[in-house]
């Protein structure tokens, strides 16, 4: 019961990370010739600037930055995990025996032999029962939240940016 939730917030996470990797390779990189290339944006535009005569003077900027550097690069990690297990066990049982004693008798009498006549019977019953009612709730509660990049990717967009 608890190391169910916990077994599945292990796999969230390894498959997390997977989709972050899969999303840096389709994302970020375009394979020619069997190489991969990072995939890189283009910038340009037009500066206008004043020469120290006060004349103007018209610069081209152009800038190239790779798209992973652009975009968030999902990656989630999970924070805490709760899990809370209740159980309620309700177990009642009973016993109940009876006792039943039946005594006929009959006499006959007359003007000879005399007779008489006895039956007698005895029954016993027991009922035993138990019941048992189980109440079980699991409720677990995960938060995940956007990690930070890691430092080593962090490092190299900032390289592939200089």
């Amino acid at each position: 019961m608890i190391g169910g939730p916990l077994q599945a917030a292990v796999d969230a996470q390894v498959a997390s990370s997977l989709a972050t990797v899969n999303f840096i390779n389709s994302v970020g990189f375009v394979e020619d010739d069997g190489k991969k290339t990072l995939v890189m944006v283009d910038f340009s535009h037009e500066r206008k600037d004043v020469k120290e005569d006060g004349s103007p003077l018209v610069k081209s900027v152009a800038v190239k930055v790779p798209l992973l550097a652009m975009l968030p690069i999902p990656s989630l990690r999970i924070e805490h995990v709760i899990i809370d297990f209740n159980a309620k066990l309700n177990s009642v049982e009973s016993n109940t025996v009876s006792d039943a004693l039946g005594v006929n008798a009959e006499v006959k009498a007359g003007w000879g032999p005399v007779s008489f006549k006895v039956s007698a019977s005895y029954q016993r019953k027991s009922v035993t029962g138990v019941e048992v009612k189980k109440e079980f709730a699991l409720n677990v509660n995960v938060k995940a939240v956007q990690d930070e990049m890691p430092g080593g990717l962090e490092k190299i967009l900032g390289l592939l940016s200089a």
